[in-house]
């Protein structure tokens, strides 16, 4: 793994990069008759057509590009107040542009500890996890009554079923509610003091759409719930205090502005979350762009205090980008919804197991209705297949008489989409926001469960290209790490973490990799004439990377480094 794009840097680490480098204050010069920067000596991929087109140099003017081309060409731009910017004969490309995260999370990684399995984490099994915790418990110096939170626990990694449970993180913290966020986000591991201080009780009936776990043979819990059995202790989790939020919102930009990410994304947003954003905002307290999409619980009160009609415009960075709908949960949890059964049963036991909705399917129609009738853009969560079966139906539904008008509505992970389902994604005008790591993270645990003829098949980047749409590819931080070079990597070479090709005849080049982070991504986001690409007039949103994936070995594209990343002209990352 790429530690210096991974979003696993220490954070004190972090801070100290936060305190030394002021993102969004003047690289760039003051404004003279000529270009601000120019930045030559390397290659500059342009990302403007469908084959890699290179210039020589480029310059910036008020953060914008100004011109492209033949270094003697754009010295011309040069005067006395130009910032000169020699390459090495690095790579210059656009920044990365996230389709799909969860950037509050950004905010509160400093103080969850990283118990994930190799190569992100230290722990892979239950023993490792429990001595991961205490290290860092010591290093907090924790206080009995205070809270524990760890990150990245994924039960299909641990060896010979020895699952993490309540009863384990009792007896190793008696006195301290500990809750390990499951890896697939949509979950977590408590144990009884964390059960007690976000209301979980023995014996407390299931709720719809929800996984609960119990002891075998009783209704005591075993510690694991996942979906809506998770939302009471997702929305009570500690975030950042109103004394803190510029700092953190400081630190959460730092991992994807190392990762070489100018636009991030908060892919389910609460309305205390926004209103966190917002003051961020208002302080000017961002400095890479960030969209924002309220969850499907949040968007009626949301829409009280922002209307609508100001969704889908910046102010200072932050733009609500629309709505979020999430139908089902996680394939390698086995809460994704599926035509058929898991061939390994459900996460409680359960026979003949297909997952299930993620919440009441009347609630997802109406919202989804809503949201197309204020001209808004939807994002809908959806793994499996039968979970993309409910997309289409009610996209067809809610759409009226032109269902392939031009909405941007989006398939986040839409990961086991099958090939009738391309082509109505091609009628309808829908976007698919594939998720190519989990080809490396999860392709084993897929395999297992839904076998390898439709494991093979997970999020089907090049059967999408060739069917005419505009896939893009994402990380879903941090389920797996922020690391665009990472992302690439996954796509051209669909690796397995045991070895060998998952799906090999799905591997696209890195070119076209590289465009569903760039400008198919500025696409889904309708900014397709503002970002992803190095021509006159679009935002000088660059990224300096330490080899071209394009001229690399494929194999070795994840080990590509950020070398510096350059929002509106300004460096961001590193501290200079």
């Amino acid at each position: 793994m790429i530690r210096r794009t991974a979003p696993l840097l220490a954070a004190v680490a972090i801070l100290a990069l936060a305190a030394c480098n002021k993102p969004g204050s003047a690289t760039a010069p003051a404004s003279g008759n000529g270009a601000d920067l120019i930045i030559h000596g390397g290659s500059v991929l342009t990302m403007d057509g469908d084959t890699p087109t290179y210039v020589e140099a480029v310059a910036v003017k008020d953060g914008k590009i100004l011109t492209a081309g033949s270094d003697a060409d754009v010295m011309k731009t040069r005067d006395d107040h130009t910032v000169v910017k020699e390459l090495g004969g690095k790579l210059l490309l656009p920044g990365f542009i996230d389709p799909h995260s969860h950037f509050i999370d950004s905010l509160t990684m400093a103080d969850r500890v990283n118990v994930s399995a190799p190569p992100v984490g230290p722990a892979s099994n239950p023993e490792q996890i429990v001595a991961t915790l205490k290290a860092a418990a010591a290093k907090k110096g924790l206080k009995p009554g205070e809270l524990l939170l760890g990150w990245g626990y994924d039960e299909n990694l641990m060896p010979g079923g020895d699952l993490l449970s309540r009863d384990i993180l009792d007896k190793a913290f008696p006195d301290n509610p500990v809750g390990i966020i499951h890896v697939s986000m949509h979950g977590a591991v408590m144990n009884s003091k964390a059960m007690e201080k976000f209301g979980y009780t023995d014996g407390m009936p299931t709720p719809k759409g929800g996984i609960i776990v119990r002891k075998p043979g009783t209704q005591d819990l075993q510690g694991l719930v996942m979906e809506t059995a998770y939302l009471p202790m997702y929305t009570k989790q500690p975030g950042p205090t109103r004394e803190t939020e510029l700092a953190d919102a400081k630190a959460g930009q730092l991992l994807y502005a190392a990762a070489g990410v100018t636009t991030a994304q908060e892919g389910s947003t609460h309305q205390a979350q926004l209103e966190t954003f917002q003051r961020v905002a208002k302080a000017g307290g961002f400095f890479i762009d960030v969209v924002s999409y309220p969850f499907l619980t949040d968007v009626d009160a949301i829409s009280k205090t922002t209307p609508f009609t100001s969704w889908g415009k910046y102010d200072n960075h932050l733009k609500v980008g629309g709505c979020k709908i999430t139908s089902d949960g996680s394939p390698q949890g086995k809460t994704a919804w599926f035509t058929t059964p898991y061939l390994t049963g459900g996460p409680a036991g359960e026979k003949g197991w297909k997952g299930e909705p993620g919440f009441p399917v009347d609630a997802m129609q109406a919202m989804m209705k809503k949201c197309y009738d204020n001209n808004v853009q939807v994002l809908f969560h959806a793994n499996g297949d039968a979970a993309i079966d409910f997309l289409i139906k009610t996209h067809v539904a809610s759409a009226g008489t032109d269902p392939s008008a031009d909405r941007r509505t989006v398939c986040i992970h839409c990961q086991f989409i099958r090939p009738d389902q391309i082509a109505a994604f091609r009628k309808y005008n829908l976007i698919p926001a594939l998720f190519t790591d989990h080809t490396f993270f999860f392709g084993d645990t897929h395999i297992k469960n839904r076998g390898l003829q439709q494991a093979s098949f997970i999020s089907p980047m090049k059967a999408a290209l060739a069917a005419g749409l505009r896939p893009t590819n994402h990380t879903d931080a941090f389920v797996v790490p922020i690391n665009q070079m990472m992302t690439v990597w996954t796509a051209v070479n669909r690796p397995l973490r045991s070895g060998g090709t998952l799906g090999p005849d799905q591997r696209i080049s890195p070119y076209q990799a590289l465009q569903a982070i760039t400008t198919s991504a500025a696409y889904q986001y309708r900014e397709e004439d503002s970002k992803g690409r190095i021509k006159p007039g679009m935002r000088a949103d660059l990224v300096i990377l330490s080899a071209d994936p394009n001229k690399v070995d494929p194999m070795t594209i994840k080990d590509i480094t950020v070398i510096e990343t350059i929002k509106d002209g300004k460096t961001v990352y590193p501290a200079s």
